[in-house]
Parts: C-alpha cells; structure tokens; sequence
C-alpha cells in the first residue's frame, strides 16, 4: 500500500487541469474506501499531491504542464461540520452548504485561492484545510510526527470534545478576566499618581473664587478707580450747577415756575407749559442727588486700586496657566472634580474586579485539573488499545506510551503559567507519544522514529500478503464512518474498494499524458488481476482476482 487521504467532511468531486503530465481530470467521488491504482510512474501520487495543495501546501511553478502558464485545482466538499461552517463565517464568507476550494498557479508567479469564487488568502486556505483533509503517507510530514497534535488524538480517543471546548471558554474567560484587572489596576495606578495634580488644581481653582464675566467687571472698575478725581470734580461741577448757588438751575427754574403758574390762573392754557416744568424741575432734583450721592462714593484709595490689580493679576495668571477663559476653567473645575469622584469609584471597584478574576481563575484551574486527571486516566486505556491495535497489524511486541511532559525553565507568565505549570486553550497537559517497535529497545518519541522501517510499518506503508488484508479491512472499517481515499499497489486493498479508479499513462504525438478511469465491476477483475499477476496476467491470477473482489462484498 501507498498513501491513503482521509477527510472528515466528503470530497465529492476534484478537477485538475495542465498539472504536471496530467492535461485534464475529473474524479467524481463517493463515500467509503475509494481507491486509486496504476503502475508506478502513472501519476497517482500526482493526484493526491493536488489534492494537498488545496490544504494549502506550497508549490512551484515546475508543477505547470509543459507549454502552459497556468494549472488548476479544484475540489468540492460536502456537507460541512458546524465547526467548519462557524469558521467560514467568522472569515467574512458565505455560510452555504457546500464548500468549493480552487487553487490557481501561475508562471509568473501569481497564484490565486478561492472558496466558494471569493479570493482567499493562503494562511485561511491552511486552517481551513486542516478541517477537510488529512494526508498519510511514508514521506509525509503528517500530524502523528508532530507532538502538538498528540493531545488532539487523545482527546478525540477519549471523547473529550465537550471538555476541551469547555476549557477553551474557561481559559478565554479567565484571559478576558485579567485583561479586565490589570487594566483596572494600571488605571487606578495613572490615577492616582495624577491624584495631588487634580486635588492641587480643583483646589487653586476653588479658592480663587472665580465669577463669569468677573475679570471684565474688575477692568471697568479700575478705569474707574484710575479717573476718580475726575469723575468727583466733573459731578461736583454738576451739583454746582443745578443747586449751589444763585445762579443755580434749579433755583430760577423754581421761580419761574412760580410765575407762570399765575399767568396759568389768568390763561389756562399755559398749565401744559406748567406740567411741563415742573416735571423737568423733579427731573433736575433726581439729577442732582444722583451726582450727589456718586460723589459721595467715589473712591481717592489707592489701596483699593492696588487690591484691585492684584486680582486681575491673579485671574490673568490662571487664565495663562491654563489657556483658558474663565468659564472654561470653572468647567474643567467640574470636570476635575468628577475624575477624582471617578477615583473613588475605581478604588471600590477593583475588589470586585478581582474578585472576580480569582473566580474565574480557579474555575479554569480546576477544569484544567479535572480535564488533566481524566486524560492520564484515559491515557492507560489508549495505550492498551493501541498496542492491541498494532500487534494486528504484524507488530506484536510493540511498546506504545503516552507521556505527560513537565513544563520547564519557562518564566512566570501569571494567570496562565502558575508552578511550572502552563495552561493553554487545551488545558494543562502536554503529551508526546512514545514507540518501541521492537523488543528489548527502549521506547523513542513517534517523530524521532525513522522514515521507513518501524514508521512505514507505523503509517501502515510497505506491507503485503495477509497483513495487507488485515489493512485493508481496517482501512474498510474507517471507510464506514469518513470517506477515504487511497493509492496503493496492493491488490488485496484494492479489492476492497467502494470505488476503484484506474490512473494510466500514455504517450500521444510525443506528450506524456494521465487518465483517470472510473471502473466497471468486471474491469476491477481485470485490474486485481494485474496487481496479482504483473504484466502477464494469467487464468489463474484472474480467477483469484474474481474471488477477492467477491469476497470484498460479503
């Protein structure tokens, strides 16, 4: 046997075009074992190498077909998993039933991947293949040779899906959680060391007293207090005028009025001219104590004015301290006041705060706990169950361990790194798989083992004969509950098939050409019978085709 592709979510259909030898292609596929034979050099792994690249593998542009600038794959898959569907979505594409991923390569250089028609960048193309296929091979690099993805294997063997989801919320509420804390703390940190500037200027501006509109007030009375002698001599002069004196205003039109009030007697119709002076004459008396009375309050003091320039000094300095009118600096009075309110507020906040992130620490610390115990619990059943596994597949005496690993030397990375213990989104555990294939070695961690060998024999490569059968009637039963797609040599697989494709090359007017064909019932006979027989394919290797292909359907 080869390689095998398995999906979680069905490829129901793969076009390449101008790959490599192959001109064009298109394989409709079915769920269950689905099989791909040929000769070697015919171009099966071809295929399955376009089917990588649609998980987002790296490629150059000697995989164009000779004489064209660009090549094409394209795959369709359904029905998507929820998880898939929420991933999709969260990347700002259509949610549909039905996923289409197509990958463009160009001479120049300029490759292009969609999903669903829209533009994709490589990095999404990767995550998101991560989800739909999972290649197997001798030379791959695949997920069993990466201890990262170890526990992802123990938790699925487990059936621990629900925890770890659980943990990844827990762990992402106790992040949020500290982020919310020391955001809190760093604040009320600034605060309070801004606490005495806001208490220094709520103060200076409260005791100055400031009024709105009281610095123009202040220049009004200091023009007044600069012009005081003359303001007294000029209403004194007004006095003088209206009263003092004979000569006085009011004191002639007082007589006056007297007279003509008596010529008012003999003609009535001088009393309007009468009216008319005599509240002119009221008019003069209100003057005069007008000038009177301001007279008698304006102010010689020159300590007055002096106060007076001392308080328009004060208000010009704080209006320059602080580039602002004076109503401005009452509103930023207030605003102080409020942030040293605030102040207080963020104080009695910050128990609750971290009240609450010890409760969420300890709630995923505890899930970390629980999920931990129940995975080295775990961890014995699946060593059992692989060793059994294994001794199966020809390996009997095969050692098979699941270690726990201990964080170490790393820095204290608090909430999530408490002891020397780390905590992730899966938790606290890190584990790597260890192997001891044959007796008296002692076990070596999986991705130390080498290419070929134990891990051929690991990854289920290289094998014949009976143990052949064996793998493929494992590879059938995995073919029950996902698609998998498989290339392999062995007839005693390909037998097995579900659907069975024959890949061919030949050479047309001097080009290399790959075909791919779907096969009849009658054609898998004769294709078995070519993996038995080699190039000459005999009655009996036929016959022996016959009853294997039967045998498959029992």
């Amino acid at each position: 046997m080869g390689r095998e592709v398995s999906g979680s979510r069905m490829l129901r259909e793969l076009r390449i075009k101008n790959f490599a030898v192959i001109d064009q292609l298109a394989l409709d596929l079915s769920a269950g074992l689905n099989v791909l034979t040929g000769e070697t050099g015919a171009g099966k792994s071809i295929i399955l190498n376009a089917l990588g690249l649609l998980s987002g593998g790296r490629v150059s542009s000697d995989i164009i077909r000779h004489g064209e600038d660009e090549a094409s794959v394209e795959a369709l898959f359904s029905p998507l998993s929820g998880a898939l569907r929420e991933k999709i979505r969260e990347a700002g594409y259509d949610d549909e039933e039905e996923l289409v991923v197509r990958r463009i390569f160009s001479r120049t250089g300029k490759n292009r991947a969609y999903l669903n028609g829209s533009l994709c960048p490589a990095t999404l193309l990767s995550e998101i293949g991560a989800h739909l296929i999972h290649i197997y091979g001798q030379h791959e690099h695949h997920a069993l040779l990466k201890p990262e993805a170890h526990l992802s294997f123990l938790d699925s063997f487990g059936g621990f899906g629900e925890k770890v989801e659980e943990m990844k919320q827990r762990r992402e509420a106790l992040g949020h959680a500290w982020e919310r804390l020391s955001a809190a703390r760093e604040k009320l940190l600034r605060s309070k060391q801004e606490e005495e500037l806001l208490k220094a200027q709520a103060d200076e501006v409260a005791q100055a007293k400031l009024r709105v509109g009281e610095d123009e007030e202040l220049r009004d009375r200091k023009n007044i207090l600069l012009h005081a002698e003359k303001l007294y001599r000029g209403c004194q002069e007004g006095e003088e005028l209206l009263y003092e004196g004979e000569n006085a205003l009011a004191g002639r039109l007082g007589r006056y009025v007297l007279r003509l009030r008596e010529l008012a007697n003999i003609d009535g119709s001088l009393s309007g001219a009468v009216e008319l002076l005599e509240s002119a004459l009221a008019q003069l008396e209100e003057a005069n104590a007008s000038l009177r009375h301001y007279t008698g309050r304006v102010q010689f003091d020159p300590g007055a004015l002096e106060q007076l320039e001392d308080r328009l000094a004060e208000i010009h300095r704080l209006k320059r301290k602080y580039n602002a009118s004076i109503e401005e600096i009452l509103k930023l009075k207030e605003k102080t006041e409020e942030e040293l309110k605030s102040l207080d507020h963020q104080e009695e906040e910050l128990p609750l705060l971290e009240k609450a992130f010890e409760s969420t620490r300890d709630s995923a610390w505890q899930m970390a706990e629980t999920l931990s115990n129940e995975r080295k619990r775990i961890a014995r059943t699946f060593k059992r169950e692989m060793e059994k596994e294994v001794a199966g597949l020809g390996m009997p005496r095969t050692i098979f361990d699941v270690r726990f690993l201990e964080e170490e030397g790393r820095r204290d990375d608090f909430p999530f790194l408490v002891g020397g213990r780390r905590m992730t989104e899966n938790g606290i555990d890190q584990i790597e798989f260890f192997v001891s294939p044959n007796p008296g070695e002692a076990v070596k961690p999986l991705a130390k083992i080498a290419s070929g060998g134990e891990l051929s024999r690991l990854m289920l490569a290289g094998i014949g004969g009976a143990v052949a059968e064996i793998v493929g009637k494992r590879l059938k039963k995995v073919a029950s509950s996902q698609q998998v797609i498989c290339v392999t040599h062995l007839p005693q697989i390909a037998a097995l098939a579900d659907l069975h494709y024959a890949v061919r090359k030949e050479v047309v007017k001097g080009r290399t050409f790959t075909e791919v064909k779907k096969l009849s019932d009658a054609e898998r006979v004769d294709e078995v019978a070519r993996m038995l027989a080699g190039v000459k394919v005999t009655e009996k290797a036929k016959r022996h085709a016959e009853e294997m292909v039967k045998r498959s359907g029992d």
